[in-house]
């Protein structure tokens, strides 16, 4: 499959407005991503009450996943990896 960059966007679930919670499905035209990390925000990102079970639940849609590209281990790129399986 030929891909052009018209055809590829970013939807940003987490790092848009600090510097943790990397999460970013990359969209290709066919309606398939790859899910570039799976954040856990820290510190003052958080709720003023932590981040409870609630917040760790991941709130887009999965169909259409191909996969995830981690970028690195640090746990606000890779943190909520197990609520991936639930």
């Amino acid at each position: 499959m030929s891909v052009s960059d018209s055809q590829l966007h970013f939807t940003h679930h987490g790092a848009v407005r600090g510097v943790t919670g990397s999460c970013h499905p990359l969209h290709v035209a066919d309606g398939s991503s790859l899910l570039v990390d799976i954040d856990l925000l820290q510190g003052a990102e958080t709720s003023p009450d932590g981040a409870g079970p609630d917040a760790l639940q991941v709130r887009f849609p999965l169909a259409g996943v191909l996969g995830l590209v981690v970028t690195h281990v640090h746990i606000d790129h890779v943190g909520r990896l197990p609520y991936l399986l639930i």
